[in-house]
């Protein structure tokens, strides 16, 4: 079959149509992104009222977090099935429901573009472009963290959002490159494209597209892993520019240019009015890489945080005042290339703690290789100015606090008689930031809740920071609570041996026997002796000088879980590392499978 497209020769009269065209097809493509939204709003608002007649709950549709229901076991099989993550030489590349979304999206703006063009070839060349800048202010608006319309109306965090953002971000950019390469085509077959390298017009496009492939080269998950920072400034300021290149490259996407623009530059005067400045107290963990960072919340503003749900995260930055005493000292303050970094450093901290009399908020994060931890752990860890001291010490030192944001403020209620006949928690390291704060609120709400929470740590040292000082109710003396030790404290001796993992009912002994029950008390972290602590074959932890090492049987701590009986309605929430995040999920699946009734929310950190 001959290519149906051809360079024509136009009147006026129809370049004019053809401009009318574009317009129509542009506004259409803009458009119709709020139809799926407007369908899943929908569909959300119909279950909440079907479920709070039954008194059931339904989570946010994503990957991670729905509600499975037993009249409807197709379709949650379908939905768990859509939220496996997709694996090509040992790399996720997203979840399913991306790519099957990914592609139904594609398909449609590729219909657009191809959908009454004819056999004009110019017009085809233009759709490809036009389509393309019409979903630039719905891409930028899925990655905004306060201002985001489509996060506040189907009740999404931020980062759920920003999964879609990346989808579209491919649909637009494959868009962008077929019109790239069309009009490139056109200058060769007609012998114009040397005349063409040096109109301003074409030079804006060759800018642009120059950025786009910069933003997708970056965004390339083992390049974002290695270095995370280029990948956000990068991304930063090309966002900012690339609406100010394309509005000289072309008129017609200057209104979406505008829009896209507009809800960015809004959204930053959000974030900067949830953003304080205060003095926080910066201290390491003795013996592990964690930083503990206490923040005092100014009176003011103290109702925004203590209505804060559990499980929420800020964000940090190092405002400029406060960059001179982070910085290296073998490195002069004109040489410090991290002053201009320190401009794009907002990283994100779970809040681990709220205390309710003071307001003062409570950050735990492990020293990564990251410039803003490295910094930090410095900074903590940094000779104090009066000799006496100690290395360690608590220092002082203004920050700014943004925020704060994260998903549990759309959970649903989670206590016994709200849906759920139990609660499993399970965290890796820092993790427990996440899962502890939710923990103490379900059993603050209910203390007959079915819940147990299992922690797994490197080091007894890391479990520290949950002691809350004059806190009867200690998390570690918790028989609910099941720590695991899966490190090597450095002090054990030759014979060490790893034994198999462990389930619920065999974690920590958190009762009285357990020596994890003083780790609180007038010294704190620092009083305790990873030599007290011998590890039995089972996992528990008792005192004596022998370490037996293992990790907790996710499969096990899965399935006594759920074995208690096929009506019960199980809530499973997990944070850590990502492998620990997708094997809970592989046990967990075999019970959805099963038609049991299931709400999964995995918070896995990292990239």
């Amino acid at each position: 079959m001959d290519w149906p497209y051809h360079f024509l020769d136009l009147s006026q009269a129809e370049k004019h149509a053809r401009r009318q065209s574009l317009d129509r097809c542009a506004l259409y493509a803009q458009l119709s992104a709020l139809i799926p939204i407007g369908l899943v709003w929908l569909y959300q608002t119909l279950n909440k009222s079907s479920s709070s007649r039954k008194r059931d709950y339904t989570a946010v549709p994503s990957s991670d977090s729905f509600n499975t229901r037993k009249q409807s076991s197709w379709w949650s099989k379908l939905r768990w099935w859509l939220g496996e993550d997709v694996v090509a030489l040992g790399e996720v590349l997203g979840q399913r429901e991306q790519w099957v979304g990914g592609i139904a999206w594609a398909v449609w703006l590729l219909v657009l573009c191809v959908a009454g063009t004819g056999r004009d070839y110019m017009h085809l060349t233009k759709r490809f472009g036009i389509i393309a800048v019409s979903q630039y202010p719905m891409q930028y608006m899925l990655t905004l963290k306060s201002f985001n319309p489509v996060s506040w109306m189907l009740k999404l965090s931020h980062e759920e959002t920003n999964r879609w953002h990346r989808v579209l971000a491919r649909g637009t950019a494959f868009l962008l490159s077929l019109h790239t390469i069309f009009y490139y085509n056109y200058f060769i077959q007609n012998h114009i494209l040397l005349q063409k390298l040096q109109s301003p017009v074409v030079i804006y496009g060759m800018l642009s597209f120059f950025g786009l492939n910069l933003m997708i080269t970056t965004a390339i998950r083992p390049l974002r892993n290695r270095s995370y920072r280029v990948f956000f400034v990068t991304h930063l300021l090309i966002a900012l520019g690339l609406p100010v290149v394309l509005w000289f490259h072309a008129a017609s996407s200057r209104k979406y240019m505008l829009e896209a623009l507009g809800v960015f530059l809004v959204d930053l005067g959000f974030r900067k009015r949830n953003t304080i400045t205060v003095e926080t107290t910066i201290s390491a963990i003795p013996g592990t890489s964690l930083i503990k960072i206490q923040v005092p919340v100014p009176r003011q503003r103290q109702n925004h945080f203590l209505r804060v749900a559990p499980g929420a995260h800020v964000y940090v930055n190092v405002p400029p005042a406060t960059r001179g005493a982070f910085r290296r000292k073998d490195v002069k303050a004109a040489n410090d290339a991290s002053e201009i970094l320190f401009e794009f450093m907002f990283n994100p901290f779970t809040i681990a703690h709220v205390d309710q009399d003071s307001g003062a908020l409570t950050l735990v994060a492990r020293q990564r290789a990251g410039p803003m931890t490295t910094a930090l752990a410095r900074f903590a860890s940094s000779p104090s100015s009066s000799p006496s001291s100690p290395a360690a010490e608590e220092k002082k030192a203004l920050l700014n606090i943004e925020g704060p944001y994260g998903a549990a403020k759309h959970f649903p209620a989670l206590a016994l008689g709200s849906g759920f006949d139990r609660v499993l928690f399970i965290a890796g390291g820092v993790g427990a930031t996440f899962t502890i704060p939710l923990y103490r609120a379900i059993v603050a709400e209910n203390p007959e809740t079915k819940v147990e929470m299992v922690w797994a740590v490197r080091t007894a040292g890391e479990a520290t920071w949950a002691v809350i000082e004059n806190d009867a109710s200690d998390i570690l003396n918790d028989p609910k609570v099941h720590v695991y030790l899966t490190g090597n404290s450095g002090s054990g001796s030759a014979g060490q041996k790893r034994e198999g993992g462990a389930g619920l009912s065999s974690g920590i002994d958190s009762g009285e026997n357990s020596p994890l029950v003083n780790l609180g008390g007038e010294t704190g972290a620092a009083a305790v002796e990873m030599d007290a602590l011998r590890r039995t074959a089972d996992g528990r932890v008792v005192s004596g000088k022998e370490h037996h090492w293992s990790r907790p049987d996710l499969k096990k701590v899965v399935d006594e879980a759920f074995g208690h009986g096929p009506e019960e309605r199980v809530a499973v929430l997990v944070c850590g590392p990502t492998k620990m995040g997708q094997q809970v999920r592989k046990q967990v699946g075999r019970y959805v499978r099963q038609g049991r009734e299931v709400w999964f929310h995995n918070e896995g950190f990292g990239f």
